[in-house]
């Protein structure tokens, strides 16, 4: 009788709650009925609108439209009235698209006009259709009404290691968190897709900055800093993100000391060399440039002559080569005359590169490439088995990575980053002509060649995988600001799904 008395209150305690529930998912799925209903009408109602709506995006397409076509019919008529230059362009754009072919017949090789290269370098030289430089892609679709804000400040976003990586955090974080990017250089040539950018030119505006803080409200500013010429117009972001109070994560991503005169949540170095070099007096830490591991997969079958050829991938300008860089190459096809190389990039040292080719005479060994689009790297890297890196400084350098993932061996000079990101030296050399041998000697030694190129690919995979690094980089956003970027507690961070 007892448990009898003790389990009927309990028990119409339940019932009485489980109808509670029930009344509750009713009054629920009527209201759901309700707005479908006000969906389905505002939707009726819109329906007779919809051509009004289509007559007025047009209008308000046609006036940019119309000054496109302004621009267009300007430069063409520039083109026409500087006719030298022109030519001079045209002549320029056909040698950056002539590329070593190897002839079936005669096993000879010849340099062959590539039209698809050709159109694009035209268009690039002329100013014409610029295709995109870099461009967004979501891993993952967006799922949350309100994303935190990330605020990515960087001198210029020309194309580099620091501009990959800040779209590479756009494609695998933007599901999760918000992005926007100032900057004081937009590139020469081209744009990047699917990221929004806003323009502080130098000499900076405080006004200009904080009108950019002031309409995105960023959760969190990250500073891609090199300093330099470039250290005013980082002082303007670092003093306006004080103001604001946003909490500063500074990457290092040059080898420069990090700016300190300002508050920084912590500072990110690309590599351990560059943080044992300079130190930190905020908390740190090291989180490698990441690279994609599937694009730059090691080919099946390797291209006709590559164990034969060299090559290397750089903006060319003084920053991180100078004019002796060309030496090596030239150096190396002198020891090994059936040698060829390949140079890819673009910059203000691009003549003097091909003037001290064509003075030695070699320039049926060489192909210069000038800018090549992101998405065609892995079908260059595929065509030679050595990557050299001449560098006369490095931080990183994330192509090292990118022809490591390749399967490729690397040489170079032993500079900066470079043994670091490497596991090691051996094919390094400290003079021209010690690391022109040591390059001359791999190419006649195809098994260790292919030794190397499984070893550095082995490190790839297992050091710089972009998809760690994005989530190294998610959970210090999280360490830094946990009440802004905390959105799932408890559960794993939501970087690497599937679309």
């Amino acid at each position: 009788m007892v448990a009898e008395f003790a389990g009927g209150p309990r028990i119409g305690a339940e019932a009485e709650a489980a109808e509670n529930a029930a009344r509750e998912r009713l009054s629920l799925k009527r209201e759901l009925i309700i707005a479908q209903d006000h969906l389905a009408d505002v939707e009726d109602r819109l329906a007779g609108l919809k051509p009004l709506m289509q007559a007025a995006s047009l209008l308000r397409l046609a006036p940019r439209l119309g000054i496109g076509l302004c621009v267009l019919v300007w430069r063409t008529v520039a083109l026409l009235w500087r006719w030298p230059v022109a030519l001079r362009k045209i002549g320029d754009a056909r040698f950056r698209s002539a590329r070593l072919a190897l002839d079936p017949a005669s096993g000879a090789w010849t340099r062959r006009l590539d039209r698809a290269a050709f159109w694009r370098n035209l268009r690039r030289s002329s100013g014409f259709f610029h295709p995109p430089l870099y461009a967004v892609r979501l891993r993952q679709r967006i799922g949350l009404a309100r994303r935190p804000k990330v605020l990515h400040a960087i001198a210029n976003v020309w194309v580099g290691g620091s501009t990959q990586l800040v779209v590479d955090l756009y494609d695998y974080l933007g599901h999760r968190i918000e992005m926007e990017t100032i900057t004081s250089s937009l590139p020469p040539h081209g744009a990047h897709k699917g990221m929004t950018i806003r323009l502080a030119p130098q000499p900076v505006s405080r006004h200009a900055v904080r009108a950019v803080f002031s309409r995105f409200r960023p959760d969190l500013v990250h500073i891609h800093y090199w300093g330099d010429v470039d250290e005013p117009w980082y002082r303007a972001i670092f003093e306006v993100a004080a103001e604001f109070e946003c909490p500063v994560v500074q990457n290092v991503n040059t080898p420069v000391a990090p700016f300190a005169d300002s508050p920084v949540a912590c500072n990110v170095f690309v590599s351990q060399s560059v943080f044992d070099r300079f130190g930190s007096k905020a908390p740190a830490k090291v989180i490698y440039p990441g690279i994609d591991l599937d694009r730059f997969a090691r080919p099946a079958i390797p291209a006709a002559g590559a164990f034969d050829t060299i090559g290397m991938i750089y903006r060319l300008e003084n920053d991180k080569l100078n004019a002796q860089a060309i030496e090596l190459f030239i150096a190396v096809v002198k020891k090994r005359p059936a040698t060829r190389a390949i140079i890819i990039g673009d910059g203000s040292l691009f003549a003097h590169f091909r003037r001290r080719v064509i003075e030695e005479g070699l320039l049926p060994h060489f192909e210069f490439s000038g800018y090549v689009p992101f998405e065609e790297l892995p079908a260059f890297l595929a065509r030679f088995k050595i990557f050299v890196a001449p560098v006369r400084q490095e931080s990183f350098g994330q192509v090292v990575p990118f022809a490591m993932s390749c399967g490729l061996a690397v040489a170079g000079y032993r500079i900066g980053a470079v043994p670091e990101i490497l596991g090691g030296d051996e094919t390094l050399g400290d003079t021209l002509d010690e690391t022109a041998g040591i390059i001359a000697a791999l190419l006649d030694d195809r098994d260790r060649i292919e030794a190397l190129g499984r070893r550095n690919r082995a490190i790839a995979k297992a050091r710089f995988s972009v998809g760690a690094m994005a989530a190294a980089y998610c959970s210090l956003y999280r360490d830094i600001a946990p009440k802004d970027f905390e959105m799932a507690p408890g559960l794993p961070d939501a970087v690497l799904f599937p679309l």
